[in-house]
């Protein structure tokens, strides 16, 4: 009984060391503006929520609780700067204000730490520093771009000061000319080097620098040159004052006049989320979207202009015997099918049938394919080709798109005859991203390019590919040992007459390294490839083909179109074709008439141009690079003569159903398709193709998940041509398979300075 006492003051004692043990380690707060915060619930490791609070600033980490702090110099995706010193904030017991920006959030707050920011301290601090940053700055906000959304308007309302305490003259600094793209006013200049850092960091490119030195710094080229750069456009996005604005549209609108959209990029493969801004039915600006889209190519950025551009012709017409002949969209629609049923005639009194052929481009929507296949199941002298072959397998989850595109869980990339750089910004600035934070390495089997950071080139021939496969170089020691290989290659590459071979090459690269899950990247060059090769195995036009056809009808024209169509122009020039005649007809479905200038050189004399919207235009849905649906919506007006490919295509479905065909009559009685809206065909299209929209004679993992490519699988023979790999794309502004980069003054303006500092001789 004596002891039990003493057990108890012991055990007493114990509790009250582990309380206040607990208290002092656990139980730690910190406030902001008298705001009571956790720090161990805040700054937990244990939480996966937490985890991007350990390396944040103090300034971001505010702005995450609703806390806005301002600041010029602060970029959340750049370096910290810490140069503009208006992001002052009060520290209890700190004998004058620090700078939140290069603060770390979880090392300042502390236990019992304080912190105001929006002390009369702070305040007082922040007029200060706004007076010296208005001391050269010119009273221009009247005449200025970035009126209505600029940082330094803001501000100046907040912590400005109506008296001036400075009488001498405001320094002028001299612009400097940036390209075709920027436009600068550098007396606005505050020297936050965003920009600077931007083009380092980012871009890649180390054009921009600030040199001077107190009063006399400038930024600028060391030397006279443009800032070449295909994210250029971005500088002005981050500009905060109106130093850097956009040189092709000065003086357009402000902000509180536009109205903004949301909408996807159409120049290359992933469709990116961009923000349309509109005034008075006209495209002003794009900018940047949501879901982390930071920044985007000045293709993206400027672009429409080429969707507007004046070659663009909305009168319908005719053509026969060099005579134009203004048609309405009634006269049109009837004018073809007295063609296609004239062929018909023609063709059941010569015992064959001669095929209509419907050219098809990458850039139709999924709306539009919908319609053609249809229209082919139903007419079979309808033939639906696509411009050029790629020679791989239809299969959705082997070889159509991005399929293992996790770059956090990998710690090396092989490309292979693919420049991410220009064919798409978008994924070189994801490879950048991984590489600046250590542990990865990007090897390249490519002519020599700049991607903007350091790669690995192995070589540029398929030569050196193949060893590579076949075990014969030192690097395969070095792949067989790296953590889920990334293997990156483009469909143009499969555009070579080898590409069977290629194909089966990537295969058992891909085998070899069991821990890249079978599957190799595929970067699509246009923004509905994987949904074109996903509806259907479309093949392509054969010269042999056009030795007997009743006409061509061309679909949304583009580089690839002409190309094709210039190669047909040769042959025939050449006597290659023997009918080809008066009677052949040609319809292009396009927002203006490129194949008008041809038709001339060859014996085609029935052309007949039907205006279809552009991309802004229209409603449709896409399926990009990675397999992702995109859709986009009307969102400016269209003109008086034009309409939307699926509107068009539809009322030719409707108008050949009318008529009954001599060398076709059992195929009648199929089903046929009648709806008054977009919606209604959607639902249309998604019950005929639910089941079948994605299968092929390679997938079976759709039964079975766990069926993959075994390695004891038999490859056939293939032959291979050891060939170097060539660029495709050379000029990245008018390089590309869209439609309106080559109409567009901005990039073609962009296109000759790119060529004026890329070429030598």
């Amino acid at each position: 009984m004596g002891l039990e006492p003493t057990v108890f003051d012991v055990t007493g004692r114990r509790f009250n060391q582990i309380k206040l043990h607990f208290l002092k380690n656990y139980l730690k707060y910190f406030y902001i503006d008298n705001m009571k915060f956790n720090y161990s619930l805040e700054f937990n490791t244990q939480n996966s929520k937490n985890i991007w609070k350990h390396t944040v600033s103090l300034i971001e980490y505010c702005d995450s609780l609703g806390i806005t702090i301002p600041h010029y110099c602060y970029h959340k995706n750049l370096s910290i700067a810490g140069n503009c010193r208006m992001c002052l904030i009060e520290l209890k017991k700190s004998p004058k204000p620090v700078v939140s920006c290069s603060m770390n959030a979880k090392s300042s707050l502390a236990a019992n730490t304080e912190i105001f920011t929006n002390s009369p301290l702070v305040k007082k601090a922040r007029e200060n520093v706004m007076e010296f940053l208005l001391l050269n700055h010119p009273l221009d906000c009247p005449i200025c771009d970035q009126g209505g959304e600029c940082d330094l308007q803001d501000q100046s309302l907040f912590f400005g000061i109506t008296k001036k305490r400075f009488f001498s003259f405001k320094r002028i600094v001299t612009d400097k000319n940036l390209g075709t793209i920027v436009k600068t006013v550098m007396t606005r200049c505050i020297h936050c080097t965003r920009c600077v850092r931007f083009a380092t960091e980012v871009a890649g490119v180390e054009d921009l620098g600030v040199f001077g030195r107190g009063e006399n710094s400038e930024i600028g080229t060391y030397v006279e040159k443009a800032f070449q750069s295909e994210l250029s456009g971005n500088v002005v996005d981050i500009c905060p004052v109106g130093a850097l604005t956009s040189k092709p549209y000065p003086f357009v609108g402000r902000s509180w006049e536009l109205k903004k959209v949301s909408s996807i990029d159409t120049s290359d493969g992933f469709g990116v989320n961009v923000q349309v801004y509109l005034k008075n039915n006209k495209v002003i600006k794009v900018l940047p979207g949501y879901n982390n889209i930071q920044w985007i190519s000045d293709k993206t950025r400027f672009l429409f202009d080429g969707m507007f551009s004046t070659n663009r012709n909305v009168n319908k017409f005719f053509l026969t015997k060099n005579e134009k002949t203004n048609l309405s969209w009634k006269n049109s629609f009837k004018k073809i099918i007295t063609l296609i049923y004239l062929q018909d005639h023609l063709s059941r009194h010569l015992l064959r049938i001669n095929p209509f052929i419907i050219i098809l481009e990458e850039t139709l929507s999924i709306e539009t394919l919908s319609i053609l296949l249809l229209i082919q199941k139903k007419y079979p002298f309808l033939l639906l080709r696509k411009a050029n072959e790629t020679k791989i397998s239809n299969d959705f989850e082997e070889a159509l798109q991005l399929n293992n595109l996790n770059f956090e869980e990998s710690d090396a990339c092989l490309l292979v005859g693919v420049n991410p750089r220009y064919e798409s910004p978008y994924l070189n600035l994801k490879l950048k991203k991984r590489f600046m934070k250590g542990n990865f390495q990007v090897f390249s089997i490519n002519p020599k390019t700049n991607l903007t950071f350091p790669t690995v080139c192995l070589g540029s021939s398929l030569k050196k590919f193949k060893s590579i496969v076949e075990g014969n170089s030192s690097i395969c020691s070095n792949f067989k040992n790296n953590k889920n290989l990334l293997t990156i290659t483009n469909t143009e590459l499969f555009n070579r007459n080898d590409s069977f071979g290629i194909s089966q090459l990537f295969n058992v690269f891909v085998e070899l390294n069991s821990k890249t899950k079978g599957s190799f990247n595929l970067l699509n060059t246009s923004i509905n490839e994987s949904g074109l090769n996903i509806l259907n195995s479309f093949k392509n036009l054969k010269k042999n083909e056009l030795n007997k056809i009743a006409g061509l009808f061309f679909i949304n024209n583009n580089s690839k179109t002409m190309l094709m169509f210039n190669n047909i122009i040769e042959l025939q020039l050449l006597n290659y074709f023997d009918s080809i005649n008066a009677n052949t007809f040609l319809i292009e479905q396009n927002s203006e008439c490129l194949a008008l200038q041809e038709t001339g050189k060859i014996n085609i004399l029935n052309y007949l141009y039907l205006p279809n919207n552009v991309f802004f235009e229209s409603f449709g849905s896409y399926i990009n690079t990675t397999g992702e649906t995109k859709k986009t919506s009307k969102i400016v007006s269209s003109m008086q003569n034009t309409k939307d490919d699926w509107q068009i295509l539809r009322k030719i479905f409707g108008s050949l159903q009318k008529i009954n065909y001599l060398s076709n009559n059992k195929y009648n009685t199929l089903i046929g398709y009648s709806c008054n809206n977009l919606f209604n065909f959607k639902n249309f299209t998604n019950f005929l193709f639910l089941t079948t929209k994605s299968l092929s004679k390679n997938s079976a993992y759709l039964k079975n998940e766990n069926q993959k490519f075994k390695l004891k699988k038999k490859f056939k023979k293939f032959k291979l041509m050891n060939t170097q790999f060539k660029k495709w794309i050379e000029d990245f502004y008018i390089g590309g398979f869209d439609n309106y980069s080559k109409n567009s003054k901005t990039m073609t303006s962009c296109s000759i300075v790119l060529r004026n500092y890329s070429v030598t001789f």
